[in-house]
Order: C-alpha cells, then sequence, then structure tokens
C-alpha cells in the first residue's frame, strides 16, 4: 500500500470486532515500531503491552470509558523514558558494538553531551514525550500497512494507569494507541486547508 493511501484509509478506530491479532502480524507491528526514529537515536521510551482482559476493564475506567480500551485486540501504552543519560549510553554503547570509528563516536559523544544538558528533569520528560510522540505515530501507519486498525489517544489518567500496571517512576504513560480490526467505519476526513496550515 502507498503511504498516500495508508494515509487517507488510517482513521481513529472508536470501536473494535474483538478479533486478535495474530502473533506474526504483531511480531512484524512491533519490529517496525522498534525502528521508529528518535533525537539523537536516543529511543527514550517504553511501550506496555495489554491484552489481559481484566486488566483491560480497569484501565477502561481510568480512560474515560472509552471503548477502544475494552474492544482492541491489544492496547500498546507508550511510555516516556526518563533516563535520557542511560539511553545515550546504550546508543553509544550499540555504535561502539556495531564497529562505528573512533572519531565517529567521539563527535557524537560530544554532541550527545551537549543535547543532554539543556534538560533538567522536567523537561527532560518533555523532550522524551516529544520523541514517544514519533514512535506513536509510526505505530499508527506501521499498523495500518499490515491491515491493523488503531486510535492514538491521550484521554486516560496517566498517574492510575502507572498504578494499574504496576510501571515504574522513570515511566510516564504518555500516548495510548489501541489496535485490531473495526466495528465501525470511517467518517469523512475533514483538514484545515493547506492555506491555513502552510505559511
Amino acid at each position: 500500500m502507498e503511504f498516500k493511501e495508508l494515509l487517507m484509509s488510517r482513521y481513529a478506530t472508536k470501536k473494535f470486532d474483538g478479533k486478535i491479532i495474530d502473533e506474526n502480524k504483531l511480531e512484524q507491528l512491533f519490529e517496525m515500531i522498534r525502528f521508529a526514529p528518535s533525537a539523537l537515536n536516543i529511543q527514550p521510551w517504553k511501550i506496555k503491552v495489554v491484552t489481559d482482559v481484566e486488566t483491560k476493564k480497569k484501565l477502561s475506567a481510568a480512560s474515560m470509558e472509552q471503548a477502544q480500551i475494552i474492544t482492541c485486540s491489544h492496547l500498546l501504552v507508550f511510555c516516556a523514558n526518563t533516563d535520557l543519560d542511560g539511553n545515550a549510553q546504550k546508543t553509544l554503547n550499540l555504535m561502539k558494538k556495531a564497529g562505528v570509528p573512533e572519531e565517529n563516536l567521539e563527535q557524537f559523544q560530544m554532541i550527545m553531551n551537549i543535547f543532554l544538558s539543556n534538560f533538567d528533569s522536567e523537561t527532560g520528560v518533555n523532550e522524551a514525550q516529544c520523541n514517544v510522540f514519533i514512535a506513536a505515530i509510526t505505530a499508527i501507519y506501521a499498523a495500518k500497512s499490515l491491515g491493523i486498525d488503531s486510535c492514538p489517544m491521550q484521554g486516560f489518567n496517566n498517574e492510575e494507569y502507572s498504578k494499574i500496571l504496576e510501571i515504574p517512576s522513570s515511566l510516564v504513560p504518555t500516548i495510548l494507541v489501541p489496535i485490531g480490526y473495526p466495528a465501525d467505519k470511517q467518517m469523512p476526513k475533514l483538514r484545515f486547508t493547506k492555506e491555513e496550515i502552510f505559511f
């Protein structure tokens, strides 16, 4: 499927039919999400995958009882990983293992240090969350390329999600992407004109 077709056929699914995504497609999806871009390749995210019905019921109460949570095949909870320094070091280690020349490693380390010095605990969370949105948007288009529908969602109580899913404090639930097969139909796409967007 061409990207334009993906773009036009993807929509925010409001209710899923409950059918479970097969493992092969799920693994393909996860592999595509794994390659989502991020600033300096820090990849500051963790994704909690929820399939248990009882857990989804608890999460629904913390998500304004939106039908997507209960009816989806899998609920992907995208969390911002606030340990930017730790992830930066992991990226550097990956580069070393891949045989990146020492000169390039030194340059990357210098840029990374300057980049990370810009963040305190609050702005670090914001930076991580900005990157999480990139991973989430990658997920919804990757899913659609596999014939799987989705719905990016922010209407949830992240503190309740952390409690219910026992998510460590270093991770901040930021955006939900329930995935599955639709039990609704796509509505017309309504967007602002080019003149209203580009200037």
